[in-house]
Order: structure tokens, then C-alpha cells, then sequence
């Protein structure tokens, strides 16, 4: 009976990969985690996602070091005898990893790869496969934070401006239109105040949608490339807030902060939990001490907390902090996110 069960399941997952390739063994248009394998130990992939669109495959590889600079599709040989811009640059992705985005002709068969050698100015001869039966569908969100970004679409939305917000895995979008509806992935918006705003399942791809203009509907498709998101910087009207800050380690504590807005400059009074830290430093603790200037001292109060005064830059997005104990002698990296979730006027 086991067996029975087992051979159905095989046979429904034959024919869903099947379903899933068109006639030349290309996935349908989506997005796609993907293995793979290479011919060499020193050029290892952490993380390959598999972007379809028009039957064009490009694979985007994650590598687990930064030791090459450009890959080029093809052989040594053929990488030396190429113009420069027939190379592929890395990209550093949000973690500052290398990531070359490479055009894929085919999977399951062998594809040849030079890679340079920042160290040794040299390119070095790697072979790809990329694996069909590893295809797994994939949605591309944004590190948390807020972006200026645009929309393409084949419907009246192509080309507007938009705002991306992301947090906790979630991404919402917001776009200045006036009498504007649309329908995206089951759910339904409509503009408000000059605004419309709807969630976003992934980046990156073409989302089936439905947008009304005029009182007339008409069906297409949606994407936000994330190559083409910008950092914005979030601020809020003049004025005195108490807000939440939220580190990313369990070492750093806040027990209270003031957020001051003052012609559009934020500037953050920080009280910790205890006065473990001497100084603040925004930025690197690989810098901090070329730049004592900048160190940020503590006021120790009475009860054992510590007060800090700095500039705020942007809510919701990581900031980088570096923080130093004065008992190790060493700035520790950290990053505080200033929540406007949490804003709360105190006058």
C-alpha cells in the first residue's frame, strides 16, 4: 500500500516539474532557488536564485567569499580576448556578499565560467550545472527598511514613483495615484487621499494584476525590480517623541528614548539599561579609533543607566553602531533600528 502511495506521489512530482518547464526545459516566468554544482572547491555558492522572465534564465550567484571580481560567460581564453564590458561585475547584496548575475542558456548541462582572481589578476576556468530538480519557488524581499523605487507594468502604472516599506518580511507599497484600484495577488486596493497602497508578495517578478482607471479594468502584470530600490530616509514633523529602539543584540539594552526633531534634524537622547558601554561611535568598530572626534561619551546616571546624545539619520532602517567597553578595551558592531511604529508626541 506504501509503495502504491509512494509510486502516485513520484509520478504527481514528474508531472509537476514537467508542467513547470516549457518546451525547451525552461521554468515558467517566476523566481526560483536552484543547485548547483561546481568544478572547483575555490568557487563555492552559498545561495543561487534562478530569475525566468520572456524564457530568459538568469541565475543570480551568491558567493561565499570576495575573491573574484568579474565572471565572464565562457572560457579564460575567451574572457582575455573580451571588451570589458562583456564582463560581469559583482554586486554587493544587502550583507556586502558578492552576487554576479549570469545568463543561463540551459540547465542540467555544463556551462563553462572564467572567474578573475582580484588577488592574483587572473581568470581562472570554472565549470556550472544548474540543477532542474532542485527548482523551488522563491520570493525575493527587501531587507527591512524604506525605498524610493518604480514600478513597471504593461498597464497605466508603468514608470510611477513608488515608496517601499519593509519590515518583518512583509513589503508594502505606496504610490501617489488619484481614483486608481487595483487587485494583486486576491486582494483588493483602492487609492485614499491621493495614495494607493498594497502589499507585495516578492521583487523581481511579474505579478499578475488587475488595475481599474476611469471606472475601466484591465488585466496585467506588475513588478519592483530590486536592482533599482534606493535607501529613504524617514523622518517625521518637528517636535519632542518618545520612540522605541530596537538593537540587534541582546547585550545592548535601552531603557528609555527622546527623539528631538528640530527643522527636520533628529537627534536621540539614549538612555541603557546599565552603563556596560563608554562610548558610542556611528559607524564601523573597525574605524572608531581613527576617529575619536566622533566617540560619543556616556553620562552615567545615579541609578546605573547611561545617557547618550547622537543624530538620527533615519527611522526604520539598521544603523550601524559600534559600542566599546571601557572592562574589555574593545568597540563591539551593533545596529539600532528607531521604530516610527512607536512614536509618541510627549509635547
Amino acid at each position: 500500500m506504501f509503495r502504491k502511495i509512494a509510486a502516485v506521489l513520484m509520478a504527481l512530482m514528474a508531472l509537476s516539474l514537467c508542467l513547470c518547464a516549457g518546451a525547451e526545459g525552461v521554468p515558467e516566468d517566476g523566481l526560483y532557488t536552484i543547485g548547483l554544482s561546481s568544478s572547483s572547491d575555490m568557487f563555492r555558492v552559498v545561495k543561487c536564485v534562478l530569475r525566468v522572465e520572456d524564457g530568459r534564465m538568469t541565475a543570480v550567484l551568491t558567493m561565499s567569499g570576495t575573491g573574484y571580481g568579474y565572471l565572464f560567460s565562457g572560457t579564460s581564453a575567451a574572457a582575455d580576448a573580451a571588451p570589458v564590458e562583456e564582463w560581469i561585475p559583482c554586486v554587493l547584496d544587502a550583507e556586502d556578499r558578492h552576487t554576479f548575475a549570469v545568463e543561463i542558456p540551459a540547465l542540467d548541462e555544463d556551462m563553462d565560467v572564467a572567474a578573475w582572481s582580484i588577488r592574483y589578476s587572473k581568470w581562472y576556468d570554472r565549470t556550472l550545472r544548474f540543477f532542474s530538480d532542485t527548482l523551488s519557488d522563491y520570493a525575493e524581499i527587501a531587507p527591512d527598511g524604506v525605498y524610493s523605487g518604480v514600478l513597471r507594468s504593461d498597464t497605466g502604472l508603468d514608470g510611477a514613483p513608488c515608496r517601499l516599506t519593509s519590515k518583518g518580511g512583509a513589503m508594502v507599497v505606496e504610490v501617489e495615484q488619484q481614483d486608481m484600484a487595483l487587485r494583486l495577488d486576491g486582494a483588493d486596493a483602492a487609492s485614499s487621499d491621493g495614495v494607493l497602497q498594497f502589499a507585495l508578495a516578492s521583487l523581481d517578478k511579474k505579478l499578475p494584476v488587475s488595475v481599474c482607471i476611469g471606472g475601466e479594468w484591465s488585466d496585467g502584470w506588475l513588478k519592483i525590480e530590486s536592482g533599482a530600490l534606493e535607501s529613504a530616509l524617514v523622518s517625521v514633523a518637528d517636535g519632542v517623541y518618545s520612540i522605541e529602539v530596537i538593537p540587534d543584540s541582546s547585550l545592548l539594552k535601552f531603557a528609555d528614548c527622546m527623539l528631538t526633531v528640530r527643522d527636520g534634524q533628529m537627534t536621540a537622547l539614549l538612555v541603557t539599561r546599565n552603563d556596560s558601554f563608554a562610548y558610542f561611535f556611528q559607524g564601523l568598530a573597525k574605524d572608531a579609533a581613527d576617529n575619536e572626534a566622533l566617540w560619543i561619551p556616556a553620562a552615567v546616571n545615579a541609578d546605573g543607566t547611561a545617557t547618550y546624545v547622537m543624530p538620527v539619520e533615519t527611522l526604520d532602517r539598521e544603523l550601524p553602531l559600534a559600542t566599546y567597553s571601557a572592562k574589555k578595551k574593545m568597540w563591539y558592531d551593533r545596529t539600532v533600528t528607531f521604530d516610527s511604529d512607536t512614536l509618541v508626541p510627549i509635547r
